[in-house]
């Protein structure tokens, strides 16, 4: 167990070199040689065939190369490996040891090495995106089918956190892109308490999102929850919590605003469909994304309160990373640049500034 714990945690395998390596290590005054992989898979070999020409064959080397190997391999153990005056030949109870070792080393070696080329490949096929929850299920199932000719057949994956999140995620190399809603002011760069890092990358515009103060209706069909400036007027106001990016907008929005109610929160949630749940219910005004709310706002379930003046216009943007992606990701930047297409908001954003017409 002693020879299994010292291989285990001096073995390494250099850059570019089928090699094992332990450092040199003093033993009884003089320091062992250098550990190749290739000597431990020669006495896997010996082991199988027990027979030095069937092992040489089979490691594709000639015998004195691989009697050289081996010696080298005990010269490294500091023990006989091999009982050489027995035919066919047999391992001693000190090469059974390290062969059980090293049959174990190899396997794991060999395991992560599989791994490792499996997870290149699977990056190398891919194109891997951060964005937050709404973009991933409004955005998305518009904006791929656009670039469906561009990627063809490449896998796609798509991780949903909060923008923060998606950032750690980016930071790490774990995507390739990030797709997020960002003001023209580019505020929401900062708004969170830091700056993020996809501040200095650089970035293209691929689609459009309005936030929509909405209310539920009256008996009249008039906002339940009207925004119109009054004296002592009190709104019941449901939020976005405070890790979610459109929260961030709006609250930069209500702190330019002037000749509001006092809105009063009541309510708070980080997924825009929960509040826009609450908000169908009656319990408040919200801001919500004019393409979750569209066929709420056409058949009259959720209508505008407030003046124009108060929408928060975003963009949709891509931000890449400075270093260099794989070639079907960097396939698909250079598509996006050449074509720099955008996906609209629905046409009735105009009908939405009608709402109270």
């Amino acid at each position: 167990m002693r020879m299994r714990a010292d291989l285990m945690r001096n073995l390494h395998r250099p850059t570019g070199e089928n090699r094992l390596s332990c450092p040199p290590r003093e033993i009884a005054g003089k320091a062992t040689t250098m550990l190749d992989i290739r000597w431990l898979e020669d006495l896997a070999a010996v082991a199988e065939t027990r027979n030095l020409t069937r092992a040489a064959e089979l490691r594709n080397v000639s015998q004195s190369g691989l009697s050289r190997r081996l010696q080298s391999l005990e010269n490294w153990a500091g023990s006989a490996l091999l009982d050489r005056r027995k035919s066919p030949i047999e391992l001693t109870d000190a090469g059974a040891q390290l062969l059980a070792t090293a049959n174990d080393v190899i396997g794991r070696l060999n395991a992560v090495r599989r791994a490792l080329r499996e997870d290149h490949d699977h990056a190398a096929r891919s194109v891997r995106f951060a964005a937050p929850h709404l973009l991933s299920v409004t955005f998305f199932p518009k904006w791929l089918p656009q670039i469906q000719a561009t990627i063809g057949s490449t896998r796609l994956t798509i991780l949903s956190d909060n923008l923060p999140g998606c950032c750690d995620a980016f930071d790490d190399g774990a995507v390739d892109f990030v797709v997020c809603y960002m003001d023209q002011a580019n505020r929401l760069n900062s708004a969170g308490g830091k700056t993020l890092s996809i501040s200095t990358c650089q970035w293209l515009t691929i689609g459009r999102e309005k936030l929509v103060p909405l209310s539920a209706v009256d008996s009249g069909n008039q906002p339940l929850h009207d925004l119109a400036p009054g004296p002592r007027r009190s709104i019941s106001y449901l939020g976005y919590s405070s890790e979610c990016s459109l929260g961030w907008a709006v609250d930069q929005k209500l702190a330019d605003a002037t000749d509001l109610p006092q809105l009063n929160r009541i309510y708070e949630n980080s997924l825009a469909d929960g509040l826009r749940s609450m908000t169908l219910s009656g319990l408040g005004v919200a801001w919500l994304p004019l393409t979750t709310t569209h066929q709420d706002i056409l058949r009259g379930r959720l209508v505008r309160t407030g003046l124009p003046e108060l929408d928060v216009d975003l963009d949709i943007r891509i931000y890449r990373p400075q270093r260099r992606l794989s070639r079907r990701a960097e396939d698909l930047w250079s598509h996006l640049v050449a074509t720099r297409s955008v996906v609209e908001l629905p046409e009735l954003a105009a009908a939405v500034h009608r709402g109270r017409a």
